[in-house]
């Protein structure tokens, strides 16, 4: 636990030094609440590596419902391979869509995969398609 906690404090350090201006100008609200995703982001992670699945998919989900990306994609992937939570195609399905929508590459290509498998929806290889086309359009 100790080591744990010594590389969150590491972690967060960084995260906030990266997001320090090079100006002598006080951080924006929106440089604050970008640093405090990120520390929330590798506190999952690091419980995530640590083999604490329920804990790391609640604060996942905590982010996810937030509508921060790196979240949506977390708990898409834990459904999809029932880590911490029961094994779910139809839920992982929903929130790379939601990440497809924000225009993620990588979600994009998982709802293709999807829809031409039919693995959590329909099999749909139009829809396919149309997710294939759109990750490679997608900077």
């Amino acid at each position: 636990m100790r080591s744990y906690n010594k590389t969150l404090k590491t972690l967060t350090l960084i995260a906030w030094m990266a997001l320090i201006p090079h100006s002598t100008a006080l951080a924006s609200e929106e440089q604050a609440r970008v640093a405090r995703d990120i520390v929330k982001t590798l506190e999952a992670y690091a419980v995530y590596k640590m083999g604490q699945y329920d804990l790391a998919f609640e604060r996942y989900l905590s982010l996810a419902e937030n509508g921060r990306l790196q979240g949506m994609l977390n708990v898409a992937n834990m459904y999809a391979e029932g880590k911490g939570v029961e094994q779910s195609d139809r839920r992982a399905l929903n929130w790379y869509r939601q990440a497809a929508e924000l225009g993620d590459r990588y979600a994009m290509t998982q709802l293709a995969g999807a829809y031409r498998e039919g693995k959590g929806v329909e099999k749909d290889i139009e829809r396919a398609g149309y997710w294939d086309r759109r990750s490679l359009t997608t900077e």
